[in-house]
């Protein structure tokens, strides 16, 4: 993956982050707060040319966006009923709870993934990942040439 590609994932990482943060926390209700910031974060992700997975504490999806369905070849529905173990090629499932717990730890990763698609073809893909971005949800940004370079066209046809 070129420079341009990695930074397309740090970039929307960075506005997601952003965009959340936005939501004030002044005199407001811990509650109402929480449930804009969700509502902020879930509207971001349809706009990112990258694959935007949430996941909770254990793993379990609980939002993506297009770009996750067309880079694991799942449907949304599909996703929404796996977890992040369900993507993680079996040979790798050992490192991949040691990352899990280190990403939790850290509340911050970066670098590269390989995951399992629906067909059975793995993966190699770029990733940012934040934790709790909202208490219990984590998300994380793939991206792969392919990935970048699709909806970088997508993009610009519905600009044009």
């Amino acid at each position: 993956m070129t420079a341009s590609q990695r930074g397309v994932v740090t970039r929307a990482m960075r506005d997601l982050r952003e965009a959340v943060a936005r939501i004030q926390t002044d005199g407001g209700d811990s509650e109402q707060i929480l449930r804009k910031r969700a509502e902020v974060l879930i509207a971001r992700l349809g706009s990112v040319p990258v694959a935007m997975l949430v996941a909770d504490n254990r793993g379990r999806y609980v939002d993506v966006n297009e770009a996750a369905v067309f880079l694991t070849g799942y449907s949304r529905a599909e996703l929404l009923r796996r977890s992040v173990w369900d993507l993680t090629p079996t040979v790798e499932q050992t490192r991949g709870r040691t990352l899990w717990r280190a990403f939790l730890a850290r509340e911050r990763m970066s670098g590269q993934y390989r995951l399992q698609r629906k067909s059975g073809r793995v993966v190699s893909a770029q990733y940012v990942a934040l934790a709790n971005v909202l208490p219990g949800l984590h998300v994380s940004a793939l991206a792969t040439p392919a990935l970048v370079t699709r909806f970088r066209r997508r993009l610009s046809r519905r600009g044009a």
